[in-house]
């Protein structure tokens, strides 16, 4: 006894020699939108400020990409390099970039589709300087708010700050209508604002740059482009990679649309468990949540019926959730060339007729199929969804409805409140209901 208490005290002494030299999280290189000023204060907090945020940007080398992905990661309230403390991981993908496949005229020149990037804030911009991630899920992880009036007050607070430091576009509403539609209107909105808070289970959230990939591996695996030569993040890329896809001008496709995004998703949430130097601050699988919204929510549902092993808790706000709907062809060659060639062939200086859909591609990677036919069935407790009423794509709401009735729960549609952007298919909608969003992963991430 007395020599397997030894055992155990020098087994002890070295796990905790190693967590107080673990490495905490850095990153080698910088953001692609350094001059945004709501970046900076996240990144970087000045002096003086109130609250400060572990956001952290980091560069990915996929092997499945064949180039540099960016991300950003949001560390806990409280989180300390010191410290042998595990957190679970949250994994939110962000939606179709509509600016970037030449509806703008501009994506075929480099300068000009990074600037296109960084003004509208899109990909994996998106969760953190749009749907404001931060502020919302460090007040809600916050154990000093105790009740809901408590966190609405942080709220405010937390947006009054992140208004001074360009945090609020032009058109978004005030702080306190933000806190009202967070908490009032969608989080706790038939309690009174006394009533206790518990706070959320403390996560490492990760944003990922899906470009517009729809989260899948592209089906026929061909190169569709010329071998991208530039492998540096920020989508960069060479001027002749670009491709014109219609017979219409300025309507053009980048590089970095295509390719095993699947693949490249798993393998980015391997690296951060595996070899990352956060490595010793992840629970393994199944502490993983996954969710998104619009193309995000269907990548996430769909990931998550594909490998249930990995996850505990799915999400999808506005989520393209039954795909088998989306087969206009000159719709989809206007909007969304790249559904085409994830899901089939893309015939670029052609009519949109003469590209083809795999449609058992499709089937294969259809999250209402998948749920359909028993796949994730250990997941299907612990999904969240919703989407509103004024979504613009027939299609969205259609599968939505069609997902409640496999599921066999109540309606989801969100109806316009005040402050959530007319329950339309925008960040207002989103980000309003980013506080249901968080209590689902964390009350299954525990």
């Amino acid at each position: 006894m007395q020599n397997k208490g030894r055992v155990v005290r020098l087994l002890s002494a070295i796990f905790l020699f190693v967590c107080l030299h673990s490495p905490s999280y850095s990153a080698d290189v910088g953001p692609c939108c350094p001059r945004n000023q709501e970046l900076r204060y996240l990144l970087h907090p000045p002096s003086g400020t109130e609250f400060k945020y572990h956001v952290r940007h980091g560069a990915f080398f996929s092997s499945y990409l064949g180039k540099v992905k960016n991300f950003f990661l949001l560390l806990p309230p409280g989180f300390d390099p010191r410290s042998c403390r595990r957190y679970p991981l949250l994994v939110l993908l962000h939606g179709y970039n509509f600016v970037r496949n030449g509806a703008k005229g501009t994506t075929c020149d480099p300068k000009g589709a990074l600037d296109l990037l960084c003004q509208q804030e899109q990909e994996e911009y998106h969760w953190l300087l749009l749907e404001d991630i931060a502020p919302i899920a460090w007040a809600m992880m916050d154990p000093a708010n105790k009740t809901f009036r408590d966190l609405k007050d942080d709220l405010t607070r937390r947006f009054q700050e992140l208004a001074k430091y360009g945090g609020l576009r032009e058109k978004d509403y005030d702080p306190s209508q933000i806190a009202t539609s967070l908490v009032d209107h969608n989080l706790h909105p038939d309690g009174g604002l006394d009533d206790p808070f518990h706070p959320l289970r403390k996560m490492i959230i990760l944003l990922p740059d899906g470009d517009n990939s729809f989260y899948t591996d592209e089906d026929e695996g061909r190169a569709l482009f010329p071998p991208t030569r530039e492998k540096g993040g920020c989508d960069a890329f060479y001027a002749e990679e670009c491709m014109r896809i219609s017979l219409l001008p300025l309507r053009y496709m980048k590089p970095a649309a295509l390719g095993k995004y699947e693949s490249y998703i798993l393998e980015l949430i391997g690296y951060l468990r595996r070899n990352s130097s956060i490595k010793d601050y992840i629970l393994p699988p199944p502490h993983t949540g996954i969710g998104g919204f619009s193309m995000g929510g269907y990548g996430a549902l769909k990931i998550a019926m594909r490998h249930p092993e990995l996850f505990s808790s799915v999400s999808s706000q506005s989520g393209l959730v039954d795909i088998e709907l989306l087969g206009n062809k000159f719709l989809l060659k206007g909007l969304m060339p790249e559904f085409l060639e994830v899901f089939g062939h893309l015939e670029p200086l052609a009519l949109p007729t003469s590209s083809t859909i795999n449609e058992a591609y499709r089937r294969e990677h259809n999250p209402l199929r998948l749920i359909r036919e028993g796949k994730g069935r250990r997941l299907w407790g612990k999904i969240y969804f919703d989407y509103g009423a004024a979504e613009r794509f027939s299609a969205l709401k259609e599968g939505n409805k069609r997902l409640e009735e496999i599921l066999g729960v109540s309606s989801r549609m969100i109806h316009p409140q005040p402050f959530n952007g007319g329950a339309a298919h925008n960040y207002l909608f989103w980000r309003s209901r980013l506080g249901n969003v968080l209590l689902h992963h964390s009350l299954y991430l525990r």
